[in-house]
């Protein structure tokens, strides 16, 4: 009997233990902040006919992200809250600080190796101060 409590319960654990190290890992703030740089340095560049605009965001710890999974393993995601960016043209800040920015975007992202690439965003009442 002994032998085969040993035998079974490592059977029973390892899928167990499997399938909780994979559930539920979805893209991370990080990913939403790097998104929503690069969303908004793509939109300053066509504003600006300027190529060495971008946007950094500095401080993102009002940003809120709420994801949900779809059935083909892309993760359809709505970035909302405050964060504060700076823009900068050629090295140069735009402003002498940076501003907030309150976040209305919905992202769509697909797994990418070990982590999550964005493949569409979209503004749904970005506000800028």
């Amino acid at each position: 009997m002994r032998v085969s409590k040993k035998v079974w319960m490592p059977a029973c654990l390892v899928p167990l233990l499997l399938s909780a190290c994979g559930a539920g890992h979805g893209p991370t703030k990080e990913d939403a902040v790097k998104a929503t740089e690069q969303f908004f340095t793509q939109q300053g560049q066509q504003a600006t006919l300027q190529r060495s605009w971008r946007l950094e965001v500095k401080d993102a710890g009002g940003l809120k992200l709420d994801c949900e999974a779809r059935p083909n393993g892309d993760q359809e995601c709505r970035a909302t809250g405050a964060v504060d960016a700076q823009g900068f043209i050629g090295g140069q800040a735009t402003t002498p600080e940076a501003k907030e920015m309150r976040l209305n975007l919905q992202m769509r992202f697909r797994p990418a190796g070990e982590g999550w690439e964005v493949f569409e965003v979209t503004d749904q009442g970005t506000a800028a101060g």
